[in-house]
């Protein structure tokens, strides 16, 4: 490995190291003290843990996915596996280190299962940002659908839906598994604003008779980029230009401005940019 790799692999240990940290809180905090079980292996290991109390949930949830990284080896390629492994074991080892000590906060349910959700989702999604995982119901969900002939989706979410619905049954509650389904969709939410950031970009289509005026009025006032593409009218079947630009939320009046200036008639479209990389935007290959 040379040096610029060496850094690259510091630098995503140190990341994966802060997401299983949060990732473990979420757990110690907010999960495990109220019973919540908001699907994947380590949910189930919450389960057994009721059964088996002796036996760590840290430490289930690494002796289940153990066989699964190993049936994973070929599709997950050596470099996921090992952020993976990574992952999945020292956010098992923190769960089991940091419960001692941290006994959770004395909140209802409610409360509970947002907050988890939230700071499990924030974990998630950093472990993530640096290319690891945590394993768990994904790889099963995974090499069961490719037995089964479902698509990957609906197998990941009959998977969890049979965990949290063994919650209940458990812990011999109807609630627990209502709120651990909250937890599990703020969860899934919180890693996707981690992954996409908040967006504060748009996208515009401009639709006009004088695209070319529309084009440099833009660069020209808003100095942003436009780029233009030929399309077909459905109706007309006359071929025109459409212009298309990505902008800050702030320019959008702006350019609604421009437009109405040069062609009061123009049709606009403005679309929400979920990630918006490069020249005048976020260098391409930031995290």
């Amino acid at each position: 490995m040379n040096r610029k790799q060496v850094a690259r692999a510091v630098r995503d240990i140190c990341g994966i190291a802060v997401g299983c940290f949060i990732y473990a809180l979420s757990f110690t905090l907010f999960i495990i003290p109220q019973n919540l079980a908001p699907g994947g292996i380590s949910g189930f290991a919450i389960i057994l843990k009721s059964y088996l109390p002796v036996v760590p949930i840290g430490a289930t949830i690494i002796v289940l996915n153990a066989p699964l990284f190993l049936v994973s080896l070929k599709r997950l390629g050596k470099g996921f596996l090992w952020r993976t492994v990574l992952a999945t074991v020292l956010s098992s080892v923190l769960i089991d280190a940091l419960t001692p000590y941290v006994h959770g906060f004395e909140v209802d349910l409610l409360l509970s299962s947002i907050y988890g959700g939230v700071v499990m989702g924030i974990g998630i999604g950093i472990i993530f940002r640096f290319f690891g995982s945590t394993g768990g119901t994904d790889l099963f969900a995974q090499l069961l659908s490719e037995k089964a002939g479902l698509s990957f989706g609906s197998t990941l979410l009959i998977v969890d839906t049979i965990i949290i619905a063994l919650s209940g049954i458990a812990f011999h509650s109807i609630v627990i598994p209502l709120y651990s389904i909250v937890s599990l969709y703020i969860s899934a939410k919180t890693i996707d604003l981690v992954q996409e950031g908040l967006s504060f970009s748009k996208a515009a289509f401009v639709v006009s008779n004088n695209p070319q005026l529309v084009s440099e009025r833009i660069m020209e006032n808003l100095d942003r980029g436009v780029t233009k593409f030929l399309a077909e009218g459905g109706y007309t079947g006359r071929r025109m230009e459409v212009v298309f630009c990505v902008l800050p939320q702030s320019q959008i009046t702006h350019l609604k401005r421009i437009v109405h200036e040069v062609d009061p008639a123009a049709f606009v479209a403005i679309v929400e940019v979920t990630e918006a990389l490069g020249l005048g935007f976020k260098e391409l290959g930031t995290r």
